[in-house]
């Protein structure tokens, strides 16, 4: 009797030291992520088992994997730690290549299961280009090219473009309904991670090229010297 309470007293001593954990991201951040438009219209959205997540402990690293790879029976110390998931990368920039990221501080109780909720944002920017009915029945014909803040180019771009939150330039070519061509000289706009950059190009007045950068609850507008009847 004397050895099974001193077995009972080791198993309740380990059991009140460690606990268990699942893991969930908070999925109205990764589909609704603070931009103007959502990054559901403009690429898939991962699921959350597609998303590498690393827990540590202080700055030890004492696990990282999948989501869909953590074993929820798994025992952990109990103590404080700090769980970080990502999902893609900011460098690999093109069409239909969000990253997102997110972190999140917790602990861990002995004998207990604990659920924690992850954040998750978008990690790099949205840059769409689109063209007005005015703009469109001047010019039979028009291409526009991006360069990213790292260089990559993008030409005769259409849709969105995801890229490192740093900055990118638009140059075009335009011809107008006589046939006379005409370029644009590149523009650059400095940008923000988690932010939706909606390039408008306008033509409001015969004469007159516009390029509107609408964001959240500002727009820029940007006025060409361009002559329309060139």
């Amino acid at each position: 009797m004397i050895a099974l309470a001193a077995l009972a007293s080791s198993a309740c001593q380990k059991t009140s030291q460690t606990g268990r954990l699942s893991f969930a991201l908070q999925e109205g951040e990764v589909a609704d992520v603070q931009t103007k438009g959502n990054v559901s219209d403009y690429a898939a959205i991962p699921s959350e088992g597609d998303f590498t997540l690393t827990l540590k402990k202080g700055t030890s690293t004492i696990w990282t994997g999948l989501v869909s790879s953590w074993d929820t029976a798994k025992e952990i110390e109990a103590g404080s730690y700090t769980a970080e998931v990502s999902y893609g990368s900011p460098e690999d920039e093109g069409y239909s290549k969000p990253c997102f990221s997110g972190r999140t501080d917790f602990s861990v109780a002995g004998g207990q299961q604990s659920n924690v909720n992850i954040p998750v944002s978008l990690g790099n920017t949205i840059v769409r280009l689109s063209c007005t009915d005015a703009f469109k029945s001047y010019y039979s014909s028009y291409s526009f090219t991006i360069t990213t803040g790292a260089g990559n180019v993008f030409e005769n771009v259409s849709g969105a473009i995801f890229m490192d939150a740093y900055k990118f330039t638009v140059s075009g070519t335009f011809t107008a309904q006589n046939g006379q061509t005409s370029t644009m000289s590149p523009k650059s706009w400095n940008v923000d991670a988690a932010t939706c950059y909606n390039v408008v190009f306008d033509a409001v007045n015969v004469g007159d090229v516009t390029v509107a950068v609408s964001f959240d609850d500002t727009v820029q507008t940007v006025e060409f010297e361009q002559d329309l009847n060139e």
